[in-house]
């Protein structure tokens, strides 16, 4: 004789997970019930509140930080970090003792973003923030590369000029009102 299993139990007896709104109703709720509630609860729900209107403050605070950090960085030199994203080369760092350090695109972008926010501020035209910033390492000066599929390496600004040179229009100049 074989046994079978337990019929599984009905769908409305199933635990099913809160939906925050039904949460935030039940709290609410719990919060109303006034003296029928005590004291811990009506501190608890009160200190979550709290968090939460904090949480809220920090998030609008963070938006506006972000765009600020945003603006620092003029729209071609930009364009110019959203091209080196897209490319599917290796760019390549040479350090202080002689190592070489290979970046993907992605990670070279944030690399110069990073520099950029830092550095960057007044820096509004491509050809000056190569000079300051994009196309040499902060404290070596020395030159990055870009290498290509055949294994041959040329410098970066050679490379994102003609690459630049090369796109159907040109970077935009200044960021229009």
């Amino acid at each position: 004789m074989t046994r079978r299993a337990a019929p599984s139990a009905p769908a409305t007896a199933r635990l099913r997970a809160a939906s925050p709104r039904a949460l935030a109703l039940a709290v609410a709720v719990a919060a109303a019930a006034g003296p029928a509630c005590d004291e811990k609860f009506q501190s608890f729900l009160r200190n979550a509140s709290d968090r939460h209107v904090e949480r809220e403050k920090k998030k609008e605070s963070d938006v506006e930080r972000q765009a600020a950090e945003e603006a620092v960085i003029s729209p071609p030199v930009r364009a110019a970090i959203a091209l080196v994203r897209a490319s599917d080369y290796d760019f390549v760092s040479v350090k202080s003792d002689g190592t070489r350090k290979r970046y993907s695109g992605i990670d070279f972008a944030a690399m110069l973003e990073t520099k950029s926010r830092w550095l960057g501020r007044g820096l509004d035209e491509l050809p000056g923030w190569l000079d300051q910033i994009g196309g040499r390492t902060f404290f070596g000066g020395r030159a990055y590369f870009v290498r290509l599929p055949d294994g041959r390496e040329i410098n970066f600004r050679s490379w994102l000029e003609a690459e630049i040179a090369a796109l159907p229009t040109a970077l935009p100049a200044t960021e229009s009102p």
